[in-house]
C-alpha cells in the first residue's frame, strides 16, 4: 500500500497522542522516571497500533453485519494474543536492557499478575476500535439499504413507465383492435399475456430477487406481445441450462433496451438471444441503431448499481457495433 504524506502526517500525530497518554498513565499509577515513561509510552504505542491493524484486517475478513458474534470473537481473540505476546516481549527486552540478567531467566519470570494492565489497556483500546469498526459498518449498511432503496425506485419507475406509458398502450390497443377482427382467439391470449404483464409488475417490483424461472415466465408473455406487434421483424428466443436468482424485471429491461436502441422492421429484423448457462445469463441482441431513441439512459445503470448491492459479480457489457451483449451473474438466494 502506498503511504502519502497526509497518511504518515496523520498516523504521526496518532501516535504522538497515544504516547502522552501512555506518559500520562504512568504519572498517575507509578513513579515518573525516564525508564517507566518509556516502557508505558513504548506499550500504548504498541498496542494501540498495533490492535488498530488488527481490527481494520478483521474488518475486510468478517462482515459486522452479517456475522457479529464471529466478529467480536475473533477480534479479542487476536486482540488478546497480540496483547500479550508484545506486552511481554517490551517488558522483558526493558529489563534485559537495564540489568545483568539472562532473557531466558527473564522470561520464565515473567507472572500472569504482569499482564493485568496490559489486559484493562487492551479492553479499553479494544472497546474504542470495535465501537468504531461496527459504528462504521452499521452506517455503511444502513446507506448501501437507503442506496439500494433509491435505485429499486428508479428501476420500478423504468420499468412502470416502459410498461404504461402511452406509446405501449397505444401500440398494444393497436394491436389488439387489429386482432379482435382478425383473430379472436389469439386477441383474448393476447389480453391474457397483458395482463400477466402487469401483474409481474405489481406483484414482483419490490422483491431484491426472483427465481429465474419466474422472470423467464413473465418474459415469455412480454415476448408475445412484441411478437405480436412486429411479428416477422422481431425474434425473442430462450436458451436455458442453469438455475438461480436475478433480479425482477432485469431481463426485461434488456429486451426493451434492444427494441428501444434499434430499428425493427422486416427489411432489419431484431434478434434477441438469451443464453442461460450455469452462472450467468447472457442477453445478446444485433446492433441496428436508431437515429433517435427513446430512452432515459438510466436503465443499465440501475441494473449495474443493484448489482453491486447483491453480488461481488459484476454486469459485463460488451458492444462490437455488429452484437450488443449484456451478461448478468445468476444469484443465490441469501442464506
Amino acid at each position: 500500500m502506498r503511504i502519502t504524506r497526509k497518511t504518515l502526517i496523520r498516523e504521526l500525530k496518532e501516535i504522538f497522542i497515544i504516547a502522552l497518554v501512555g506518559a500520562l498513565f504512568n504519572f498517575l499509577t507509578s513513579s515518573f522516571t525516564v525508564l517507566n515513561v518509556a516502557v508505558s509510552v513504548t506499550i500504548w504505542v504498541s498496542l494501540s497500533k498495533g490492535n488498530g491493524y488488527i481490527v481494520d484486517y478483521l474488518n475486510t475478513k468478517i462482515s459486522w453485519v452479517e456475522k457479529p458474534i464471529t466478529r467480536i470473537t475473533v477480534g479479542m481473540v487476536c486482540m488478546m494474543a497480540y496483547t500479550i505476546f508484545t506486552f511481554g516481549a517490551v517488558i522483558v527486552l526493558f529489563k534485559w536492557w537495564n540489568s545483568n540478567s539472562e532473557l531466558l531467566d527473564l522470561i520464565r519470570n515473567i507472572r500472569f499478575q504482569d499482564f493485568i494492565i496490559a489486559i484493562l489497556i487492551t479492553l479499553i483500546i479494544s472497546m474504542f476500535f470495535h465501537g468504531r469498526a461496527f459504528y462504521i459498518n452499521w452506517k455503511e449498511a444502513l446507506f448501501k439499504v437507503e442506496k439500494l432503496k433509491n435505485e429499486s425506485l428508479k428501476s420500478q419507475y423504468e420499468s412502470l413507465r416502459n410498461q404504461v406509458n402511452p406509446h405501449f398502450l397505444f401500440n398494444s390497443l393497436n394491436v389488439l383492435s387489429e386482432l379482435v377482427y382478425e383473430d379472436q382467439g389469439k386477441a383474448v391470449e393476447f389480453i391474457r399475456k397483458m395482463s400477466d404483464v402487469y401483474r409481474y409488475v405489481l406483484e414482483h417490483k419490490d422483491q431484491e430477487m426472483v427465481p429465474l424461472d419466474v422472470e423467464l415466465a413473465f418474459l415469455t408473455s412480454y415476448g408475445f406481445l412484441q411478437k405480436i406487434r412486429f411479428g416477422d421483424s422481431f425474434d425473442l428466443s430462450i436458451e436455458k441450462n442453469g438455475e438461480g436468482m436475478v433480479p425482477p424485471l432485469a431481463l426485461q429491461m434488456l429486451v426493451e433496451n434492444a427494441i428501444k436502441h434499434n430499428v425493427v422492421s422486416s427489411a432489419k429484423p431484431l434478434r434477441v438471444d438469451i443464453v442461460i448457462s450455469n452462472d450467468t445469463v447472457m442477453v445478446r441482441n444485433n446492433v441496428q441503431e436508431k437515429l433517435t431513441k427513446d430512452s432515459t439512459g438510466i436503465g443499465l445503470s440501475n441494473l449495474k448499481a443493484r448489482y453491486q448491492y447483491l453480488s461481488d459479480q459484476e454486469v459485463v457489457i460488451s458492444n462490437d457495433q455488429k452484437t450488443f451483449e449484456v451478461t448478468l451473474p445468476l444469484l443465490k438466494m441469501k442464506g
